[in-house]
């Protein structure tokens, strides 16, 4: 395949079933432990429950869900923000962020989106359990983190448990 879009789908993969070896069980568990996050959320007719997690190795750095931080905050600029004031706050740059939903690419809130934060992070790898769905906005998340070279991961094997904390909004 050629052209200007390569690297960037290079950069993308899919999961959609586990074939039972050790990358797609550490993925497996570290988005059941996101979902969990995402369950924390509060729910709300105005924004989904999206639960986050960092992670550099088989080490947990931080995690997040939907609104834990004053200033209407999502999950992965939680996970962000909480892991800049622990020990490991030098071992985000180069970590992967799990999260059970795309991060957002734009805020109507005006607040900074969740595809920049995770830029500036300098983390190396996200893994999502669903793509947002366009309840709220157009995301564009991925295309954003591909086009800074940032590899995606969808999950898609979890994704009605990543769905299932915002059944408020979607059934």
């Amino acid at each position: 395949m050629s052209g200007p879009t390569s690297p960037v789908l290079a950069n993308y993969r899919v999961i959609s079933h586990d074939d039972g070896s050790e990358e797609v069980e550490a993925h497996i568990e570290f988005m059941e432990l996101a979902i969990q996050q995402a369950q924390l959320a509060r729910p709300t007719q105005s924004a989904f429950n999206v639960g986050s997690l960092l992670v550099n190795g088989r080490q947990i750095i931080a995690t997040g869900f939907s609104r834990e931080l004053p200033g209407n905050t999502h999950a992965a600029q939680c996970a962000i923000a909480k892991s800049k004031s622990t020990h490991q706050a030098h071992m985000v740059q180069g970590s992967v962020l799990y999260s059970t939903m795309e991060p957002c690419s734009f805020r109507l809130s005006g607040n900074v989106p969740c595809s920049s934060h995770i830029i500036g992070a300098g983390i190396r790898q996200v893994v999502i359990g669903v793509k947002e769905p366009a309840t709220f906005s157009d995301c564009q998340g991925v295309t954003r983190l591909l086009e800074a070279g940032i590899e995606v991961i969808h999950l898609k094997l979890l994704e009605e448990e990543c769905l299932l904390p915002n059944i408020h909004l979607l059934s």
